[in-house]
């Protein structure tokens, strides 16, 4: 990074361009159990967002509480209100994941909210306690403004979505998919940009009413996030009035059985029978049955593609020996005119559920489909932009996500799911064609719109017409090079914070 630009950033950041001389600033006096409420409230209205609720305005204020409560309390107390508002998220968000855990796992109830507390706490509930004991030291350090805060909160939610156990669920851009302007920046900063917007703003709302947090220059600070709001809105626009597609019209299809069990490999034959597409699609675990070994079911299903009629995408297990023992993958096939004509093996595998049973594949997603270059997706893969990245790097002309969530056990997180998955299509301006085994399966444009979308826990055949993208957008291109420079600026500026001695009262009086 060019060293002069890196200095501007952490100036910015820091609040001391066109720094004008100040006041003192007091800090706010809240009881500690006020703060604490602040912060469980925050939480809570931020779990609003997301389904079953959905409401896109809510993100935007509801983080004004916690940093209201932050500006009044020592960082080990902000603490301790970042972990409370993790904890009233969740319940807002993931109240369905003890029953989940019991479902999937076989746990009793205590076994089940032990693990609930344990995934809260430490994937979610760390990084967020972290962000708030920051914004408290920065305000004893008389170092708090909207800018600094907004990156701040970037850093966190890209800790929270990144490394070995990463949990991107429920970040701030997913609750915005109905505002379709706003999420089209995706395809330039992913979706750690769209939550730099909703920070900056609630940092401004939170500083009007708190001088501790205002900066500097809080003018400045609040016409800069209230500009950059402003230009992702006509970006927006102006990529709405974009075309991406530039292949041939494909006719998919997408063939969802309404079973979250294996065992339906009949029912599937059965409802695609009758389909007429160049492509038709089924979920992750469509059938249980090897392909590669003669059975009835094999036969059944490589007999759809017969004649050469159309491709079929399906996901099935596939297992091959090997010198330490026999390997297990979960895997999507191609066949084609009666052949399997490729495999991709899940690269990305969640721990626990999957990681003791399957070896994570070679990360080759791009399989060749007659019409155009598929990149599967299983599962969870879809809410990683780095998975998409590669699939894209490597040819891929349509995105498919292949699911099974009828472990979820309720429609509420598989409707979450399906919106974490749309902004890859944003972020890559490809087609995506999600087929999950229970719902919510669904084929989204490029620009993040649903073409159709089947109902939750039903026997539905979607069919859309897609086209072949050939776009290299900036994601694609520089991946998270923008939240990269967030960080260093906002790392730049905490250092120079650290390191700067704080001002006393007595020197800015005199």
């Amino acid at each position: 990074m060019n060293p002069d630009l890196f200095a501007l950033l952490t100036a910015v950041a820091a609040g001391d361009a066109l720094a004008l001389p100040q006041r003192p600033v007091v800090r706010t006096r809240i009881a500690a159990s006020t703060a604490f409420g602040l912060a469980s409230l925050s939480g809570a209205v931020y779990a609003t967002g997301f389904p079953p609720l959905s409401w896109t305005i809510a993100p935007w204020l509801a983080l004004v509480p916690l940093l209201v409560a932050c500006a009044a309390l020592s960082p080990l107390r902000a603490a301790m209100a970042g972990m409370c508002w993790a904890v009233t998220a969740a319940i807002g968000v993931a109240w369905f994941l003890p029953g989940m855990l019991s479902g999937y796992f076989g746990l009793s109830p205590v076994p089940s909210w032990l693990a609930t507390v344990a995934v809260v706490g430490g994937l979610h509930g760390l990084s967020v306690s972290a962000y708030a004991a920051w914004v408290a030291w920065l305000v004893r350090r008389r170092a708090a403004n909207p800018v600094l805060l907004a990156g701040g909160w970037l850093v966190c939610e890209f800790a929270r979505a990144n490394g070995g156990l990463s949990s991107p669920w429920a970040l701030a851009a997913y609750s915005q998919l109905r505002w379709t302007p706003m999420i089209q920046i995706a395809d330039v900063a992913g979706p750690y940009g769209i939550g730099l917007l909703i920070a900056g703003v609630n940092a401004c709302a939170a500083a009007s009413m708190v001088p501790a947090l205002r900066g500097r220059r809080p003018v400045l600070a609040t016409v800069t996030i209230g500009a950059a709001v402003l230009g992702a809105l006509l970006y927006g626009e102006w990529r709405l009035g974009q075309s991406v597609g530039d292949g041939e019209p494909v006719r998919v299809a997408v063939v969802q059985g309404g079973l979250s069990s294996t065992e339906n490999a009949s029912r599937y034959v059965a409802m695609t029978t009758v389909v007429q597409a160049d492509l038709i699609v089924w979920p992750e675990h469509a059938i249980a049955a090897y392909l590669e070994e003669p059975s009835t079911e094999r036969d059944a299903v490589l007999g759809i593609t017969s004649g050469g009629r159309t491709d079929l995408v399906l996901g099935a297990p596939h297992y091959e020996p090997s010198a330490s023992g026999t390997r297990y993958h979960n895997s999507a096939y191609l066949v084609r005119d009666g052949r399997i004509a490729g495999r991709y093996d899940k690269t990305r595998l969640v721990p626990f559920a999957e990681t003791t049973t399957y070896t994570p594949g070679p990360g080759t997603f791009v399989l060749p489909a007659t019409a155009l270059r598929v990149g599967v997706l299983l599962c969870v893969e879809g809410m990683f932009p780095d998975l998409v990245r590669q699939a894209t790097g490597q040819g891929a002309e349509l995105l498919l996500n292949l699911s099974n969530d009828g472990w979820f056990g309720h429609p509420v997180p598989a409707r979450h799911q399906l919106e974490i998955a749309t902004l890859r299509a944003v972020e890559s301006r490809r087609y995506l064609v999600r087929a999950a085994a229970t719902g919510f399966s669904a084929v989204i444009d490029p620009y993040g719109r649903t073409l159709t979308e089947s109902g939750f826990d039903t026997r539905e055949v979607l069919t859309a017409t897609v086209r072949a993208s050939h776009v290299r957008t900036p994601y694609q291109r520089w991946g998270d090079a923008f939240a990269w420079v967030v960080i260093a600026a906002v790392v730049g500026a905490s250092l120079r914070s650290l390191l700067v001695r704080k001002p006393s009262n007595r020197r800015r009086l005199a």
